[in-house]
């Protein structure tokens, strides 16, 4: 059935004007008939709420939504959607989207170098290169070695992918464990102490949600081997980053990658940014060439969808939270 046309789209990215405004060129050149309004400050989101239909964010404001009773369409930027969930105050009509499974090659491709890189050392190289230090040392090998993929997702099924084209076992947790191409063994949840205690690696691919929000603390780290590496690329919330960056200082991890953090930008009195053999980037791994282009298909095919009664693609269920 189908519904009034939806003629203004919002976008409100949260942290950056620049990615606002990335995303904003390809619709307006996919969408031409509708008017792409662009706000970089949460007070203008803030006055301007009541007339929301269409909006795509990657980091909302919270305790906002119940005036935003025109909003139909929530698309979220990401596939993550803790930021906006939970909202007991967005109306319940709104339906809500995430850019699940436009990732997995830029991802993929970014958990493979963290643990190339964790694994041949490369913070010690390049700390060696600025002190113009020659020393030789040691390094590892990731063939024939368990990664573990904790969160077998779309984008855990491109890593497992990747990760056995070099000669890794893969193994991982699932809610429902189903039959994964490239993945030895699958276990739920409950038994992710026994998925880190035979990690090599492990690769953090969780949802952020009230289950998984500091499920991997000091106890979890502890599961690991002293010469294991760990890698998230999930969301911040879900590593206890005190005990994290105290495990690396203390020599009981090997090292690890971080790409999302608790709090972005990350603080400058972050004990993870002097901890050792720990690489740091700005939440990044997602993205690549091709992303805007992929999110705008999405929020465009969900334009069409909304407007004509239809199923969304990537709905979100608001009780799971993803």
């Amino acid at each position: 059935m189908s519904t009034a046309r939806i003629a203004r789209i919002h976008i409100f990215h949260g942290i950056s004007r620049e990615l606002s405004e990335a995303l904003a060129r390809p619709l307006r050149a996919r969408l031409p008939d509708r008017d792409v309004v662009v706000w970089t400050h949460e007070e203008e989101l803030r006055a301007g709420i009541g007339d929301i239909e269409a909006l795509l964010a990657f980091r909302p404001p919270r305790g906002v939504w119940a005036s935003a009773t025109r909003l139909r369409l929530f698309q979220m930027m990401g596939a993550g959607v803790d930021a906006l969930l939970p909202a007991p105050d967005l109306p319940r009509s709104v339906r809500i989207a995430n850019a699940r499974g436009i990732h997995g090659p830029h991802m993929s491709e970014f958990a493979l170098a963290m643990v190339l890189a964790l694994a041949k050392r490369v913070p010690r190289a390049l700390e060696q290169s600025r002190d113009r230090l020659w020393k030789q040392y040691g390094v590892d090998t990731i063939a024939g070695r368990t990664l573990a993929i904790l969160g077998l997702g779309s984008i855990g099924a491109a890593v497992a992918e990747a990760a056995s084209a070099l000669g890794m076992r893969v193994i991982g947790t699932q809610r429902e464990p189903k039959p994964t191409p490239h993945v030895a063994e699958i276990m739920r949840p409950d038994r992710t102490e026994q998925v880190l205690r035979e990690a090599d690696f492990v690769v953090v691919l969780l949802p952020l949600t009230p289950e998984t929000r500091g499920s991997l603390g000091a106890r979890e780290l502890g599961f690991l081997k002293s010469s294991a590496y760990l890698v998230n690329l999930a969301r911040g919330g879900i590593v206890d980053e005190d005990a994290l960056a105290e495990a690396l200082r203390a020599g009981r991890l090997a090292g690890a990658a971080l790409d999302v953090f608790a709090e972005e930008p990350l603080p400058a009195t972050s004990p993870l940014w002097s901890a050792p053999n720990a690489i740091l980037t700005p939440h990044v791994a997602g993205l690549g060439p091709g992303y805007m282009e992929r999110l705008t298909e999405i929020f465009a095919e969900n334009l069409d969808r909304i407007e004509n009664g239809l199923p969304l693609r990537n709905e979100v269920d608001r009780a799971r939270g993803y």
